[in-house]
């Protein structure tokens, strides 16, 4: 992923670049639980980034190439929250339209391909974003070849799991809402249940989404099989399938290594053409939530370093692992 902010945040990578949902009234739970998705909405609700710039690859479709301006705020209950009405936030009930000291900013999306093309167009509105200003570039290694773990981690049954919980845009936002948290609530029932009386505890929404959709895919439901029986057992799988349940639209491409060269040479292509440096730079190699595929990572990684110490004229030593 890939994150320019203006001040700028410009961000290279997969997806997840600004999620929202983080306790916003108690700074240092805030500071706490900020992780490399969800670090940069805070920054902008604190007015140190006016935009943002995702640039992602094509396999990333949480967010369509645009502009958009997007209202954040705090609920009542302390959370970070917006008014956008884009899937994105639908899909994991971060959306609210009764927030308090509201703060907008746009929120660009462009996407550089990984064959080779002509990304002139690219460099131009990038450039016409940041007209002059100052800016901050932020590399998620994941974007030149992006891991879903859960995909090795669940095996085969990835795909039942998908089927039920993936998010659904329906016409109407409000009952795409409804039933998004209708999923998740019985989902969190699912996870924290060790017994058959499930269906007293749900509401007629949850039960009636429950018989209808996960009672005969649910492993905890499923004697045909041994594996099922022992993943309802498994209180790892079951935690682990909590989180999934929620990101079921994580995006899945491995790169070849021809695919990432012209992924670097199209970031070197972006960057030069804004002929100013960034204020800073960070680079997030992914690695421990094993979204970037180790076969490629130390690769990117110095490639990167080198790409970065070209343009920018950095004579520090900035380590790069052993190939």
């Amino acid at each position: 992923m890939f994150f320019i902010s203006s001040m700028i945040n410009t961000k290279i990578g997969h997806g997840n670049c600004c999620s929202c949902f983080l306790q916003f009234t108690d700074r240092q739970e805030l500071l706490e639980n900020l992780t490399i998705s969800d670090w940069i909405l805070p920054a902008v609700y604190q007015q140190h980034f006016t935009s943002v710039v995702w640039i992602k690859p094509p396999w990333s479709s949480q967010i369509v190439a645009g502009e958009y301006e997007v209202e954040l705020g705090v609920d009542d209950a302390g959370l970070l929250k917006t008014s956008s009405k884009l899937p994105y936030y639908l899909s994991d009930l971060s959306f609210n339209d009764d927030l308090k000291v509201k703060r907008k900013f746009k929120l660009h999306v462009i996407e550089v391909s990984h064959i080779n093309e002509d990304i002139s167009v690219q460099c131009k509105t990038l450039r016409n974003i940041l007209q002059n200003q100052q800016w901050c570039l932020d590399f998620d290694m994941d974007f030149y070849s992006t891991q879903n773990p859960f995909m090795n981690l669940l095996g085969q049954n990835f795909g039942f799991i998908d089927s039920i919980f993936r998010y659904r845009d329906m016409e109407d936002f409000s009952k795409s809402l409804q039933f998004r948290k209708t999923q998740l609530d019985c989902l969190k029932e699912l996870c924290s249940s060790n017994d058959e009386k499930i269906e007293l505890r749900l509401s007629e929404e949850q039960k009636e989404f429950f018989l209808s959709e996960v009672k005969h895919k649910f492993p905890k439901w499923q004697d045909s099989t041994e594996e099922a029986k022992l993943l309802a057992k498994d209180d790892k799988y079951i935690t682990d399938l909590f989180y999934i349940g929620q990101q079921t639209e994580l995006p899945h491409h491995l790169s070849t290594k021809t695919e990432i060269k012209t992924l670097l040479t199209n970031t070197e292509s972006l960057l030069k053409s804004l002929q100013s440096s960034p204020v800073a730079i960070t680079l997030a190699r992914s690695e421990y939530d094993e979204y970037s595929t180790q076969e490629t990572l130390d690769f990117v990684h110095c490639e990167l370093v080198c790409l970065i110490k070209k343009l920018y004229s950095i004579q520090s030593d900035i380590e790069c692992p052993k190939l």
